[in-house]
């Protein structure tokens, strides 16, 4: 080796350490602020790249605790930024997983290389060919250990001709650490922020996270409560195997909760085959509007299941024909609290408004509607048109109630602004 050469290869060496500094000191230094996973991710493949390191595309598989979703992908390509892909339980079971090298890296390997070009290419994974296709010449593959033992994924390829240097997959292997420390406090706070808001809804996952969780602890608030109620529950638990009878109620929670959703709506609890929403009236949403909304929502729901009903009957069980549920809508003061014991809370709604609007549900059966509302709500926007059913006794409630329903019950449907 020449003089010359030895110069180089210091030089090369410097470089790559001070490329290693860097990007350290950057994922080091979050300044006590939330970045999140995509950020976080995006800015260490730019980083490396930015210090000379020729990455061309990244991908980062993270192994998810959402009860519909298995993992998250993320996926780097140089000057063209980050997409981010869930993958449902169902993806673990199909050949593209079960034939990658993501398999391999969480079944305990310590780290995959393949050259995609040249020689020495090895394409025994079908993801291989693809990438070559795409332009790398080089693979490399590490796991990302958590701290709770849970093993994570994340590959690197380059297009340089000639593939990557071994000092710099010295240099990423010595930054891996330090990235998955960091990945993984991001990781662990979006997946505490949705199970909080798959297990409690958006509102009150919002409110704890923001520190109200002292016991006994309740901030009272004006809003519109929607309770839908599954007919026939009974029947159906009784006639039913239980597998059958979470499988209906699956479908039901699904055709209810999506509408819901888009029309603003916070679901508050799941009470069997009752469901509790709330439409809050906040500086951001007016008693008009609000009003709009739930009753939209209503409207959409009663679409979904009627399409429910109509594209899987054969998904139901077998003493069940269709599914049909009873609505009521109130408008008036709940109050979001932690009630319990000292080592088990249950961050819920509660107050009057709550109270009349189940009982309110109750009167779809006997005066045999789908939809009622009371006159709190009812007084809020007096353009839908809506026609009064006289005064009823809610249990309960110490004064008879004056209760309402949609003019024209066919249509479902008011216009939402």
């Amino acid at each position: 080796m020449t003089e010359a050469d030895i110069l180089e290869q210091n030089a090369t060496l410097n470089d790559h350490s001070w490329a290693k500094l860097s990007v350290a000191a950057w994922l080091a230094d979050h300044r006590g602020g939330e970045i999140g996973a995509n950020s976080l991710f995006s800015g260490f493949c730019e980083g490396l790249v930015k210090q000379g390191i020729p990455l061309f595309r990244v991908s980062l598989s993270l192994r998810d605790s959402h009860p519909q979703i298995a993992a998250r992908g993320f996926f780097w390509v140089r000057e063209q930024g980050t997409e981010v892909v869930a993958y449902d339980f169902t993806d673990r079971d199909e050949e593209g997983y079960t034939l990658s090298p993501i398999k391999v890296i969480n079944e305990g390997a310590a780290g995959l290389r393949r050259h995609l070009t040249g020689p020495k290419a090895q394409l025994d994974f079908p993801v291989m060919a693809e990438l070559r296709d795409a332009g790398s010449t080089d693979f490399v593959a590490m796991p990302l250990c958590f701290s709770d033992g849970s093993r994570h994924y994340v590959s690197l390829t380059t297009d340089r001709p000639s593939g990557f240097t071994t000092h710099e997959l010295q240099c990423i292997d010595e930054l891996i650490p330090l990235f998955s420390l960091r990945i993984e406090i991001e990781h662990a706070r979006y997946t505490a922020r949705t199970l909080m808001q798959t297990y409690l809804g958006h509102e009150a996952a919002r409110r704890v996270t923001a520190g109200a969780i002292r016991r006994g602890e309740g901030e009272s608030i004006e809003a519109i409560v929607l309770f839908c109620d599954l007919r026939g529950f009974t029947r159906l638990v009784e006639l039913n195997n239980p597998a059958e009878v979470i499988d209906t109620l699956s479908m039901y929670y699904e055709a209810v909760a999506g509408p819901v959703q888009d029309f603003g709506g916070d679901i508050v609890k799941m009470m069997g085959d009752g469901i509790l929403v709330i439409f809050p009236l906040d500086k951001d949403a007016d008693a008009k509007s609000c009003n709009r909304r739930a009753c939209g929502a209503v409207a959409a729901v009663n679409r979904s299941i009627a399409n429910l009903n109509s594209i899987k009957p054969d998904e139901l069980p077998g003493n069940v024909t269709q599914l049909r549920a009873g609505f009521a809508l109130h408008y008036g003061e709940i109050t979001f609290g932690n009630i319990g014991s000292l080592d088990r809370l249950d961050f819920t709604v509660i107050g009057s408004a709550v109270n009349q609007a189940v009982r309110a549900e109750n009167l779809t059966k006997q005066l045999q509607l789908p939809l009622v509302t009371t006159n709190s709500f009812a007084e809020l926007d007096s353009t839908i048109e809506l026609r009064s059913l006289g005064f009823h006794v809610l249990r309960g409630v110490p004064e008879p109630v004056e209760i309402f329903t949609l003019e024209k019950n066919e249509a479902f449907d008011p216009h939402v602004s």
